[in-house]
């Protein structure tokens, strides 16, 4: 059976067990049948190749051994946002509750219990009262479906949205402009591009004091255009 491959994932970010990389070639290498991912690994020593093989160059990487093929099932292409957001702090769909068996979350510094059957629900309803969210290292790639942040965690107003797997601005204009408040923002080791074009993001940053961009690729005057 031939693994499920994004539409767009040439240039998405990827895991691989514990190592990121970026895509660089989707398709067939001959002379091995099935589809391939090429990759460029953030860590060089962990490929084989510079993107040729038996002679045919797939793609291009900047370390002369910084490439590798993997087969579409070995990539993880991440999760949206509230995935994200639910599975650090406990609410994910597979939590398996116990009834009788207490809970207890802390919002900010409000210790929030819930007890029995319910407190899934109970809980996932408390994500309107998170004012500081922290997903770093979560797999987030995209912010997922259109005003499910807004709806869903509304007083937002600090994200650490650090070492994910966000390849574009694009996507952090599309989790920022549902945080109508939101004062900080750490998108930090996320290897991201610009669009080609600019896009009116007009009043999504207007609130915002406290922007870090570590080891991202990208430059503060590109930045600057778009806040």
């Amino acid at each position: 059976m031939t693994a499920w491959v994004p539409s767009d994932a040439l240039g998405r970010r990827i895991l691989c067990g514990t190592e990121y990389a970026t895509v660089r070639y989707v398709g067939s290498v001959s002379p091995t049948a099935g589809i391939w991912l090429g990759v460029e690994w953030d860590d060089p020593q962990r490929g084989k190749h510079d993107g040729t093989y038996e002679g045919t160059q797939y793609f291009k990487c900047r370390h002369p051994r910084g490439g590798s093929f993997i087969r579409p099932n070995k990539a993880n292409f991440g999760v949206d946002f509230l995935t994200a957001v639910k599975g650090r702090y406990g609410l994910n769909d597979e939590q398996d509750v116990q009834h009788g068996t207490e809970n207890t979350l802390v919002f900010g510094k409000k210790p929030v219990e819930f007890v029995g059957m319910d407190s899934v629900a109970e809980q996932q309803s408390q994500l309107n009262q998170l004012v500081d969210i922290s997903v770093r290292e979560c797999a987030v790639s995209h912010a997922g479906r259109k005003e499910e942040i807004s709806r869903t965690c509304a007083n937002i107003r600090h994200i650490n949205l650090s070492k994910n797997l966000i390849s574009s601005w694009e996507t952090v204009t599309a989790i920022a402009s549902q945080v109508q408040n939101l004062e900080t923002l750490n998108i930090s080791e996320n290897k991201m591009k610009f669009p080609s074009t600019s896009t009116s993001v007009s009043g999504v940053f207007s609130k915002l004091k406290i922007l870090a961009l570590n080891q991202t690729e990208i430059t503060w005057s590109e930045v600057i255009i778009f806040l």
